[in-house]
């Protein structure tokens, strides 16, 4: 029972501290120190320590020789451009087994999403990245999807640095309009078609960024 307890609070505290990473709370080259994540968290440091060494597994964080746990720095430009086309073929290959298997309650959860996407939700980010994991659970692909997964984590950390501007949310809740509607009409031309068209849009995003970046003056 103990070790259940355990098993939960190491899962609730990965989660929180991925959570943090991904929305910019954490930036990279940040210290994670065990006492402060603690009092944050108001979980024990066992389970926290548990949950760095799951996050240094992702790649979201670093376990550094006498600096302790640091948070990543994201993809370069090149990687980047590389996840993103492995991303499309992968993705757009779960999306397409998901239309075979889904069901009218992930339908219907699928279609709540996108209508608080649709209203610019403020929880925006969290409701595009549930959007697609329910899409892809469908599938019945775990080892894929945790593949997936890890790659999206990894170039949501650079996103979440360069906030989207309101008209990219417009533009992913019309995509992801477009990706409901081709699942829904079992089309699988057309669910290739636009989830591969809503991960390119993710790289422009990613492209005028870097773009900026190369921009700023120093």
């Amino acid at each position: 029972m103990d070790n259940n307890v355990s098993s939960m609070k190491s899962l609730v505290a990965y989660e929180k501290i991925r959570d943090m990473i991904l929305t910019g709370v954490k930036l990279p080259g940040t210290r994670l120190v065990l006492s402060d994540l603690e009092t944050e968290l108001g979980i024990g440091r066992g389970p926290i320590r548990e949950a760095l060494m799951r996050l240094d597994r992702s790649g979201l964080v670093k376990n550094i020789p006498y600096k302790g746990a640091v948070v990543a720095s994201p993809p370069s430009r090149k990687e980047i451009s590389i996840i993103f086309d492995i991303r499309v073929d992968l993705e757009s290959q779960l999306a397409v087994e998901a239309m075979h298997n889904i069901t009218p309650d992930k339908i219907a959860v699928l279609e709540e999403l996108h209508g608080r996407m649709a209203s610019v939700d403020a929880d925006f980010y969290a409701l595009d990245r549930e959007f697609h994991k329910t899409i892809y659970e469908a599938s019945n692909l775990p080892h894929l999807c945790s593949i997936v997964y890890k790659l999206i984590e990894s170039v949501e950390t650079f996103l979440n640095l360069y906030r989207q501007e309101i008209t990219d949310c417009h533009k992913f809740s019309f995509e992801h309009g477009q990706i409901l509607a081709a699942i829904k009409s079992k089309d699988e031309a057309q669910v290739r078609a636009v989830l591969q068209n809503n991960i390119r849009s993710g790289l422009e995003v990613v492209e005028r960024s870097f773009s900026r970046l190369i921009r700023k003056p120093v």
